[in-house]
């Protein structure tokens, strides 16, 4: 009897401080902040959102106008001046070279930021939260990256930071996790990176990063310590312990996607947040294109940002010449519907109901241009795709497919009518490209939970675990010598160099006695000449 009122009382106690460990996370305050124009992020983020307010969650976000549409639960913060920065950067005679030459990047890279976070910190909507008292967060949310200013609100809210990276991995969010692993380097910018691994390339990646860090480490940060301390009046110091914060970032990113990653506990892969949500619907008239092409259906979109209106004319001719040699049907994803030398096997839309198109069993291929939530919709699905990647990570994130083995990746500056119409072919008739992206999409789609449901639950074990410090490998406590082996190395070197010493100094003292021997040689042979000349002259006299 006593043994079960014990057990009982046992069982009582564990769900009474799950359910407290399930108020605190429900009753929790959540401030995101989300400043980057780019509407892929956003459809992520009102996934994640919506999942937080459903689960009990306050959530208040900081965004430009428009981005996302309101979230029904959620209090929106909206930064008009965001807005502006984005339109005046479309406007710049600059942006061409903006997207060409990796210093007129960096140069506009960092103007962006520091007018990013200047614009969010003095925003009126924001200082009247900060000067409200009543105003508390428990945690704080945003893009780790370099908005670095505004780790003073997690300060002055005495609140727990985890991160939501909507692209890939770079070296600056290992730093950031508290993992600068120098052999898994990966460039913020790929303008100038080489994947060929000859020694050559490694010595030029090498420089490359060094020149990212200084970037960052000369100019970047220097600017947003500066606004940092003028809003928030912190030191500097403050400033660098903000940057190890991080109990956690959710990468919207998976293995699966041909890229294994040596991930540290803290970084957290989620790709495919918002394919928790359902489908965009399909009208009646492209439902009936697709289902009626006999010999499939090629998917061609550059994504959400870059409008057809911004291809070079050359590009959009070469398209158009090699679709019209194809039997396939193709859906073009173009703002204009007419377009001149239009072949019937073509369907433009303005907006495509793109994970629906995907998803029809007659689509055969995707021309993309490579963005994260178009590859992984397309890996989801299992559909093979010629990549035509035009800047930021869509270089890497096409690469990694390819070396998956679901993809190939064309260049858009070397584009002509036969090598896309030859590469198209390939693709389609090739089945080592289908069977591919079939174990892609299983691996993909194999998890023990839900992307979101895996997010929802870290963000909420970072609440109830405030601070998560036990994740974080805290480089700062480990001393180089360990952090690197340089004791191993150390060691190891000591014994060579003795070895090495030893055989050097043996080998001079051989040197030094045969010298000698030569030496004394030379002085007994010189002696006896002496002796000789000296006979041969008393002979003479």
């Amino acid at each position: 009897m006593h043994l079960k009122l014990s057990f009982l009382a046992v069982s009582l106690s564990l769900i009474l401080q799950l359910e407290l460990h399930q108020d605190f996370a429900q009753a929790a305050s959540i401030l995101g902040i989300f400043s980057y124009h780019l509407s892929s992020h956003f459809l992520v983020l009102r996934t994640f959102a919506g999942a937080l307010v459903k689960r009990g969650h306050n959530v208040t976000l900081i965004t430009p106008e428009g981005m996302p549409p309101d979230i029904e639960g959620v209090r929106h913060i909206r930064i008009p001046k965001l807005n502006k920065r984005v339109q005046d950067m479309l406007e710049s005679d600059q942006l061409l070279d903006f997207f060409g030459n990796k210093w007129m990047e960096s140069v506009m890279a960092v103007t962006m930021l520091s007018n990013m976070s200047n614009d969010i910190l003095t925003d009126d909507a924001v200082q009247r939260m900060l000067q409200d008292r009543s105003e508390h967060f428990d945690l704080v949310m945003m893009e780790p990256s370099g908005l670095e200013a505004l780790y003073g609100l997690v300060e002055y809210y005495n609140a727990t930071l985890i991160g939501l990276s909507g692209g890939t991995v770079s070296w600056n969010t290992e730093e950031l996790a508290g993992n600068p692993a120098p052999n898994i380097y990966e460039p913020i910018s790929p303008i100038g990176y080489s994947w060929d691994p000859s020694l050559l390339n490694r010595i030029n990646n090498w420089i490359h990063i060094c020149e990212e860090k200084l970037l960052k480490n000369l100019i970047v940060r220097p600017a947003q310590a500066r606004i940092f301390k003028n809003i928030f009046r912190y030191s500097e110091q403050k400033f660098e312990e903000l940057r190890q914060k991080y109990s956690l970032i959710l990468i919207n990113n998976h293995f699966s996607m041909g890229r294994v990653r040596a991930n540290v506990p803290n970084i957290i892969e989620v790709g495919g947040l918002h394919l928790s949500e359902p489908p965009e619907p399909c009208d009646e008239k492209l439902q009936k294109f697709l289902d009626e092409a006999k010999h499939g259906v090629i998917y061609f979109s550059m994504g959400l940002d870059i409008m057809v209106q911004f291809l070079p004319e050359n590009m959009q001719q070469q398209l158009m010449q090699s679709f019209a040699q194809l039997k396939q049907r193709i859906v073009w994803k173009n703002e204009f519907f007419n377009i001149p030398n239009r072949t019937e096997n073509i369907y433009v839309i303005e907006k495509a109901p793109q994970r629906h198109v995907l998803a029809h069993p007659n689509v055969r291929l995707f021309i993309t241009h490579g963005g994260l939530l178009s590859v992984m919709e397309a890996v989801y699905s299992a559909v093979p795709m010629l990549g035509l990647p035009v800047f930021f990570d869509q270089f890497i994130i096409m690469r990694y497919v390819k070396q998956g083995g679901m993809a190939e990746i064309l260049d858009t500056n070397a584009l002509n009518a036969e090598i896309l119409t030859t590469s198209i072919r390939e693709l389609l008739e090739n089945p080592k490209y289908a069977d591919r992206a079939k174990k892609m999409s299983q691996s993909f789609r194999d998890r023990p939970m839900s992307p979101l449901d895996t997010a929802v639950w870290w963000t909420e074990y970072a609440l109830r675990h405030r601070g998560v410090n036990h994740l974080r490998l805290n480089v700062e406590d480990i001393s180089p010598i360990r952090y690197y082996n340089l004791d191993w190395l150390l060691l190891f070197g000591l014994r060579f160099g003795i070895v090495i010493g030893s055989v050097i100094y043996i080998g001079f003292k051989i040197f030094m006695k045969i010298r000698e021997k030569q030496r004394r040689r030379r002085d007994r042979e010189r002696v006896s000449l002496q002796i000789m000349l000296l006979q041969s002259r008393s002979k003479i006299y």
